[in-house]
């Protein structure tokens, strides 16, 4: 039966992509894979990733602030000052040297979404919403949508009090590194699952099976350890 997996913000760690691919024999026939966004910027290798996703027959990309500032240099040729010094040179650099995928990967990007909601009400989000706006309100809000960081403070709210967002059986948000709160691994706060575990911060790069929460790290070696035992804050 194919496997469902997601994956925290990627960066352009395209060894660490790898190693976490190797280990979990991953069928690019097969297998869905749900990126939540941000897999340019900072790591070596951005454009390597991207043509690495664009094997994968059942994909789904979410975009994240740093793939819109992406987006926006290969569409118009905008590189403002906080793009570059966050990361971004490093991805106008590998365009500079590989011009010939500014149209493939413009296509990719083209193809992918503000968010996805799958059959079983998940959400996958790069940054998370506003609790306190109906989603449909700002579906298309991407300052909220790739940007926001209010989400996990509500989450540890909620979390406290025992609530959940009933917008959504679970949700899956990239975007905010859990080295913000004390933590290298995924963290799981009411109903929200955080999985940017901070690659960029000399954290890792996360994959998790959706249905069962198994998950596999690749650390700063491409090595990669393997837990079922997610973070819950308390």
């Amino acid at each position: 039966m194919p496997r469902q997996f997601v994956i925290g913000d990627i960066h352009g760690f395209y060894h660490h992509l790898m190693a976490l691919f190797e280990t979990v024999s991953f069928d690019y026939r097969k297998d869905l894979l749900i990126s939540l966004g941000d897999v340019v910027d900072h790591g070596p290798q951005p454009a390597a990733v991207i043509e690495e996703l664009r094997k994968i027959r059942n994909f789904i990309h979410v975009m994240g602030n740093h793939d819109e500032w992406c987006y926006q240099y290969l569409k118009f040729g905008h590189a403002p000052e906080d793009w570059i010094t966050q990361g971004g040179q490093v991805t106008i650099d590998a365009y500079k040297e590989k011009p010939e995928l500014t149209t493939t990967h413009l296509h990719f990007f083209e193809n992918s979404r503000l968010y996805y909601i799958d059959a079983k009400s998940r959400l996958f989000v790069h940054a998370g919403f506003d609790y306190k706006i109906s989603f449909e309100k700002q579906m298309q809000d991407k300052k909220i949508l790739q940007w926001t960081r209010t989400m996990v403070g509500d989450a540890c709210n909620y979390h406290r009090r025992g609530l959940i967002f009933p917008q959504f059986r679970e949700i899956f948000i990239g975007h905010t590194p859990t080295q913000f709160m004390g933590e290298t691994l995924p963290v799981h706060v009411s109903n929200v699952w955080m999985l940017d575990t901070g690659i960029t911060l000399g954290g890792k790069l996360t994959m998790m099976n959706i249905a069962t929460k198994e998950y596999w790290q690749s650390g700063n070696a491409a090595s990669v350890e393997k837990t079922d035992t997610p973070t819950a804050i308390t």
